[in-house]
């Protein structure tokens, strides 16, 4: 009724009224406000109280009722740089990086003062995340120039110090100490420094200790965080523990990432959750659930902007395959080399993985131009310690055994355990030797107990506790077997891969289909797909 007589009034009513209306503002009634702002088609009021709400709006994490205002501004026949900046701060959260850019860009050009640099920082921030490193770094520059408030300089700082590690430069501890003494005293400013230095760490060592200290800040996020800032906390950490061989930690934190970027509508952060949920579940070898995960994001991704995850699905598919045994299917995914515009990291990774499934295949020569080529893209953490995992292989094979097991201790002391986890799964004389060795051994039991390879455990003479089960459900071993038949293993195969007889294994699988009421292979896969 109330709307109803409001589209009834004359002119200098509904003036009035709006007038009265905007009180609403002093009292941060926001949705009351935006209320108003759907009913009345005022452009006007919708500009005021959109300017009125933003701040409160952004560090909310509220994207919904950002797209309703911005809705509400269009249907006024709103316009202007401030309706085109708000709309580009609601595309980026929705993943719609091409059009945040753009408008970004478009609202720089007609706005003034501290808004200038806010539009920038968002054209930057859409930048990154699709592999443009030299606009990311454009706009970083021209945030940093317009600034005039402490929370915009500090984003620019920000924007500054991803492309720094993007790009590994080499005074990546020097930016980060520039960071922390810039930064603001606050919890989202303790999540930006506790991912900074973890994105440092990933670059120039020193992981153990950074992962640590990014515990210590996340015990502090139940008392609630800027959403943006915690969900790049999440995916940072998460990837540093996936790195460390800490998959079970690494996939609730990822659940939890999902919950929060869900929630507040922070639709860019779900992919980056998924390709490492994907990892995460490779380490523990959940086969089937990873191969279902990587399709499902294949498909999502296919005609989205950047290229960093068709090369990450093209390594994780390589992590998978080697995890089962299938070297050959496991480098011919990698065959292509990485693609082009690849962030450094990502592209040294990607020849990292080359060079340790090569080595592990047997061609040493092939191997050493893969690692000649990974450190020529990079010096991150990662791609030092499959670089010297690879070189581990390398010597095994030539007898140099006192070297390779010094670079797996280094390997090891620097907290990178993931590429040890594939590399003894794909070649088991080399978790041969590293059990062999009494200062390793230790390190080695500790890392399979965590991927849940216990069968491989056994095999080395380590022993490793099985997960607990349900009585009803499959036994570890049947767990074990229905993994590698879902990913069409014949039971010969899979005998080999878990060093049991061909006749248990012939046992276990019937034990499976009697389990499951299936009665072939391929409804036994279908049903670990559907358990997911």
């Amino acid at each position: 009724l109330l709307i109803q007589r409001f589209g009834e009034a004359d002119s200098d009513a509904r003036e009035e009224l709006l007038s009265r209306l905007r009180k609403l503002f002093d009292a941060g009634r926001w949705d009351e406000a935006l209320s108003v702002a759907e009913v009345a088609h005022d452009a006007p009021f919708a500009t005021e109280a959109i300017a009125a709400a933003l701040d409160d709006l952004l560090a909310s994490g509220r994207t919904s009722s950002l797209q309703r205002w911005v809705a509400a501004a269009r249907a006024a026949a709103a316009t202007g740089g401030l309706i085109d900046y708000v709309e580009s701060e609601a595309l980026y959260r929705s993943g719609e990086l091409n059009q945040a850019m753009a408008l970004a860009v478009q609202a720089a050009e007609s706005l003034e003062g501290d808004l200038v640099a806010r539009a920038h920082l968002v054209a930057g921030r859409s930048a990154h995340l699709m592999d443009r490193p030299d606009r990311m770094g454009r706009h970083a520059e021209l945030a940093a120039a317009t600034a005039e408030t402490a929370g915009t300089r500090e984003g620019a700082l920000w924007l500054r110090h991803l492309r720094a590690i993007e790009q590994e430069e080499p005074d990546l501890t020097e930016r980060v100490k520039e960071f922390r003494a810039a930064a603001r005293s606050g919890l989202k400013q303790s999540l930006m420094v506790a991912a900074a230095e973890l994105g440092g760490a990933l670059v120039e060592g020193g992981l153990p200790d950074a992962l640590d200290g990014a515990q210590a800040v996340l015990a502090l996020t139940a008392r609630g965080a800027d959403p943006i800032a915690h969900t790049s906390f999440l995916s940072v950490y998460s990837g540093a523990l996936l790195i460390s061989g800490r998959y079970e930690e690494a996939l609730e934190h990822l659940d939890a990432l999902t919950s929060l970027a869900v929630s507040n509508a922070i639709a860019f952060a779900l992919p980056y959750a998924e390709i490492q949920r994907a990892k995460a579940l490779i380490g523990v070898r959940r086969f089937a659930s990873a191969t279902r995960t990587l399709s499902l994001l294949e498909r999502q991704m296919k005609h989205k902007p950047g290229e960093y995850f068709h090369a990450r699905i093209q390594t994780e598919r390589a992590r998978l395959y080697a995890s089962v045994g299938n070297l050959e299917r496991a480098l011919a995914g990698l065959s292509l080399g990485p693609p082009a515009r690849l962030r450094r990291t990502d592209e040294s990774g990607f020849f990292g993985w080359q060079s340790l499934l090569t080595a592990v295949a047997g061609d040493s020569e092939l191997a050493q131009i893969r690692i000649a080529q990974a450190r020529r893209a990079g010096r991150g953490l990662e791609v030092e310690s499959l670089t010297l995992l690879t070189e581990a292989v390398i010597g095994l094979s030539d007898g140099e055994r006192d070297d390779a097991a010094g670079r797996i201790r280094t390997v090891l002391e620097a907290g990178v355990c993931d590429p040890i986890v594939i590399a003894v799964r794909a070649a088991p004389h080399l978790g041969a030797f590293i059990a062999a060795q009494p200062p390793l051994r230790p390190a080695l039991q500790r890392l399979l107990a965590a991927s849940q390879d216990v069968s491989l455990a056994a095999s080395l003479g380590l022993r490793v506790p099985r997960e607990a089960k349900e009585r009803t459900a499959l036994s570890p071993r049947e767990t074990e077997v229905h993994e590698l038949v879902a990913q069409g293993l014949k039971n010969e195969e899979i005998a080999r891969l878990l060093h049991i007889s061909l006749s248990t294994t012939k046992v276990h699988v019937k034990h499976i289909f009697e389990k499951l009421g299936v009665r072939s292979r391929l409804e036994a896969a279908r049903a670990l797909r559907d358990d997911v």
